[in-house]
């Protein structure tokens, strides 16, 4: 194997997520960056990995590394460790043979690569590849966290693991928001790790670093003490200074402006600063850029806020929010400085720093933009692309300056050279989309041009559009909920922008075009306009096709982190600006063809989810009370399927919106509770109920609609009450979401109007399978948990032998129950109906557990929601070797169970011990008996694979 095309080719064949993975680690793409396989000594070894069958050559490498100190690059590491997940059965079997443990081994290869993984993210740190450095860092997070989480690691080697996952959170939480339970989590490890014996001056500088950064997300002034606690605890260590300084510097920013208590924070960081010996070029770039922000500090003269300090992430971000020609000014104080070490020490970091504040520069107001900026940003791109020659990515953003520069100043030799390095690397990289993008926006540009009138933009643009999709190295995003779109990132993709290219019909294409030129002219005018992020619409293209969607429409947006994804309270934090937006839109999406009903769309959804979960006729009656409820009189909006999976939250803060195909028409305001109630964003709760109705009348205000209270009220209530029908009976909805749809009609029977009260009441009653339909009627009357576990058991394992019978149906009287536990009917009742029981049903006056039984019965389905896409199993690390043996078998139980969602399946894992979870290969042999919990005999260890759930460690980017 010769070629990094030949390589891509065989990885995306055979693990396109891994492939996928590689590139935007740079472990493919050139014939520099696959050397680990073609230059090596053991080039025939590494040829046998990238293939199915070559776990053998796995296990014969492993062997290697352990006999003989080799130490394998980390693309080799990983090919190892993807040959133990993806065919544990086999791979366990050749390891066995080699007399080697599976678990332990696996535990160790996770570890082994992570290690890898972490030491070549500081190489591209110090080589200009930033968005590569922080793509193997949160590969080096995920598999960090899952071998330390194995608890099969030594001592030693845990040591190192967690110090090292702490490092690289801090490194990552420089340039990127990482998630809040990432940084505790790194917090938690720190203190592990210098407890087990670590006492490198590193792990105390990075432990200060993340208390800062914890500082940043929470603005509990308490954890800025305690740094400086901690700094007080260890003087001897040295190189502290300028995570000391940045301590002192936030304490002084939270003192009252020009207090004494300010200035002696200020004077105290200053003298940290002058006396810093840095101790690399990092440092020495960071301990420049924090002196200019004190010493503006001290004047009076900052216009930052505290969050904005953060070194660069947090000034990139106030730059993007917050752009002014004070902000500016400081900026390009920061940039002299940072210029005058790249031409007298030839300071890497330095340029590349310039280089991020420039390009925000020339992408924010062009009213504060000057000349020398713009050619300062050429200059550095292009000294920057001739050191690192290797570097495509490097080479990529040196045209896209040149290119940036020529639309602001009309210089037509700058755009014809970024043309020429566009054309290099196309032809250097034939299947890159990158070059072909760039080639695509300069004959877009000269096109527009007396000087460069062509006509060839259109055939550049399909043959990005081609190459896009047939890529073995970018795949399909779930933006949207779209299979067939592909997001592309640009040279610092972490950072900026995303190219991304929908297959679809050209009509739609057209239209969703015209949505989002419309709503950047719209968001645009307006006063708040930075708090919001456009998609730019760059070409539709006509491409080969099987179907009817041969059009492509190609756009550019920021990057981000979808706000399903996110933790609650983050998600929640953006709702406000969310349906801000989603006014805007609606105010200037156009209005419905006269005639237009909204009844008739959203009834085929209505009666396909009731059928899922009545009988026919019992359905149709259901759908019938949702018509004569309908708020009919609401007026017509645009469709914009407006749930979490089409936001983003960009890293400075803006909502970005995508997808806007859709031609439908809804009655407003059903998209915020779309976009509410999909993820379960908001607690199904009294309270909760006022802050869904406090977001409408937001979204209702921006839109111009003027509603009465109960207007809203009822019009909510009706919408909720969909969508909990919708959730309760998806497919792919797990426990979580099935148990938000009961909880959602709890709050509706409590906080409605009566006519969605009655609705929500039979949705729960069918949800619930209960005959008791009224869950306020009676409460617990001791613990319900305990009261809970006591029924499970009795009803599953124990109840034939305390005068308990239960039939084939797994049915049992509730008196014989309630006498069994000495409990009244009622508590028993209390428990099974509550909407956060999933596992009970009742029928005819008797009760019975759902699944979990090591009595032989046999459950009945009572919801067909279908079968997922993927089923997995929770189960613990020193139940692995086992289960690699001999497959997912019942145990004490009758069945064993699996769930649809990793989460889920993680959760059960780790009730009893170190969580694994396992994804099961599909067929027929699996059934539903709750929500989310399906069951089978048993699961052949040939259809086992297993996944790491923390592969989003730090916080997916898209």
């Amino acid at each position: 194997m010769t070629t990094d095309e030949q390589v891509a080719g065989a990885v995306g064949a055979w693990a396109p997520e891994l492939a996928e993975s590689f590139n935007a680690m740079e472990y493919l793409g050139s014939e520099t960056a696959i050397q680990w396989l073609t230059e090596s000594d053991w080039s025939a070894e590494f040829d046998l990995l990238v293939q199915d069958s070559g776990y053998p050559s796995a296990t014969e490498l492993w062997q290697r590394v352990l006999r003989d100190s080799v130490r394998l690059p980390a693309p080799a590491l990983l090919l190892i460790l993807e040959h133990m997940r993806r065919k544990p059965a086999d791979t366990g079997s050749s390891m066995q043979a080699a007399g080697l443990g599976f678990s332990r081994t696996l535990g160790n290869v996770a570890s082994r690569a992570a290690e890898a993984l972490h030491e070549s993210a500081k190489s591209s740190f110090a080589n200009d590849e930033l968005d590569v450095a922080i793509a193997r860092f949160r590969v080096a997070l995920a598999e960090f966290r899952f071998a330390i989480e194995s608890q099969v690691l030594s001592d030693a080697t845990r040591k190192l693991a967690t110090g090292k996952y702490a490092t690289a959170v801090a490194m990552i939480g420089r340039w990127v928001n990482v998630s809040r339970d990432a940084l505790s989590r790194a917090l938690t490890y720190s203190q592990e790790s210098m407890t087990l014996g670590n006492v490198q001056p590193e792990t105390f500088i990075y432990r200060l670093e993340l208390l800062i950064q914890q500082f940043d997300l929470t603005m509990d002034p308490e954890v800025l003490r305690d740094a400086l606690v901690l700094q007080s605890q260890n003087r001897h260590v040295s190189g502290s200074e300028v995570a000391e300084a940045e301590v002192r510097y936030r304490l002084a920013q939270l003192a009252a402006p020009g207090s004494r208590e300010s200035k002696r924070y200020l004077a105290s960081a200053r003298r940290l600063l002058e006396r810093c010996n840095p101790r690399n070029s990092v440092e020495e770039v960071r301990r420049k850029v924090l002196h200019i922000l004190v010493a503006e500090a001290a004047s009076g003269a900052l216009p930052t806020s505290l969050r904005s300090v953060a070194i660069p992430k947090g000034i990139l971000a106030e730059m993007a929010r917050q752009p002014s020609t004070e902000l500016w000014r400081t900026v390009r104080m920061v940039i002299a400085k940072l210029d005058e070490l790249r031409l007298h020490r030839s300071s890497i970091p330095a340029a590349v720093l310039c280089a991020r504040f420039l390009r925000q520069m020339i992408d924010g107001p062009s009213d504060l933009l000057e000349q020398d900026d713009i050619s300062l940003y050429v200059t550095i791109t292009r000294r920057l692309a001739q050191k690192a020659t290797w570097n495509r990515h490097v080479q990529w953003e040196a045209g896209a300056a040149a290119l940036s520069a020529a639309k602001h100043t009309g210089n037509f030799d700058l755009a014809l050279h970024a043309q020429a390095t566009f054309n290099s690397l196309a032809t250097q990289y034939p299947t890159w989309p990158l070059p072909r993008i760039g080639l695509a926006r300069v004959q877009d540009y000269l096109a527009q041009t007396s000087e460069g009138a062509t006509s060839t933009e259109a055939d550049t643009w399909r043959t990005a559009a081609d190459l896009a999709l047939r890529s073995t190295i970018y795949a399909r995003s779930r933006l949207g909920g779209r299979s067939a779109v592909f997001a592309v990132a640009d040279a610092r993709g972490f950072l900026s922008e995303t190219f991304v290219f929908k297959k679809t019909t050209k009509s739609n294409a057209e239209h969703e075009a015209a949505m989002l030129n419309a709503l950047r002219h719209e968001v645009a005018k307006l006063e708040g306009a930075n708090r919001f992020e456009v998609p730019r619409s760059l070409a539709i293209v006509e491409v080969s096709s099987t179907d009817d969607r041969q059009w492509v429409h190609v756009s550019q947006r920021a990057a981000g982190r979808l706000i399903s994804d996110l933790a609650t309270g983050e998600a929640e934090g953006a709702l406000d600006s969310i349906v801000e937006l989603l006014a805007i839109f609606h105010r200037i999406a156009g209005d419905p063809p006269a005639g237009k009903s909204a009844w008739q769309p959203l009834k085929a959804n209505l009666k396909m989810w009731s059928r899922t979960l009545f009988e026919p006729t019992k359905a149709d009656e259901f759908v019938d009370s949702l018509r004569r409820a309908f708020p009919g009189e609401l007026r017509l909006v645009r469709k914009r399927d407006g749930h979490a999976a089409n936001w983003l939250l960009d890293p400075a803060g803006r909502i970005v919106a995508v997808d806007f195909e859709s031609t439908d028409f809804i009655p407003v305001g059903y998209d915020v509770a779309q976009l509410i109630e999909d993820n379960g964003i908001l607690q199904a709760s009294p309270a909760g109920w006022q802050r869904r109705l406090a977001l409408m009348s937001r979204y209702l205000k921006g839109l111009g609609e003027a509603l009465s209270d109960s207007a809203i009220s009822s019009a909510y209530g009706w919408f909720a009450v969909t969508r909990a029908l919708r959730l309760g009976t998806e497919r792919e909805a797990g426990k979580h979401l099935r148990r938000h749809a009961r909880e959602l009609c709890g709050m509706l029977i409590e906080c409605g109007g009566e006519s969605t009260a009655s609705i929500a009441r039979e949705l729960l009653h069918g949800l619930s399978r209960t005959e008791h339909t009224d869950p306020t009627e009676s409460a617990p009357t001791h613990d319900h948990r305990r009261l809970s576990k006591a029924m499970a058991y009795q009803l599953r394992h124990q109840g034939p032998s305390n005068n308990v019978p239960i039939d084939e149906a797994g049915f049992a009287a509730i008196e014989d129950l309630a006498r069994a536990l000495n409990a009244d009917i009622s508590e028993l009742l209390a428990v099974a109906e509550h909407p956060g029981e999933p596992r009970y049903g009742i029928r005819d006056g008797r009760i019975r557990a759902l699944y979990g039984h090591s009595i032989p019965v046999t459950i009945d389905v009572e919801i067909d929601v279908g079968a997922p896409q993927h089923l997995y199993h929770g189960s613990n690390w020193p139940a692995l070797d086992a289960i690699v043996r001999d497959g997912l078998t019942p145990m004490q139980r009758r069945m064993v169970h699996l769930t649809n969602t990793i989460e889920e399946a993680t959760a059960v894992g780790g009730r009893k011990g170190a969580p694994l979870v396992f994804s099961i290969e599909q067929s027929r042999d699996e059934e539903p008996v709750a929500d989310g919990i399906w069951v089978a005999a048993m699961v052949p260890r040939q259809r086992l694979s297993i996944v790491n759930p923390f592969i989003d460690e730090a916080g997916a980017v898209r």
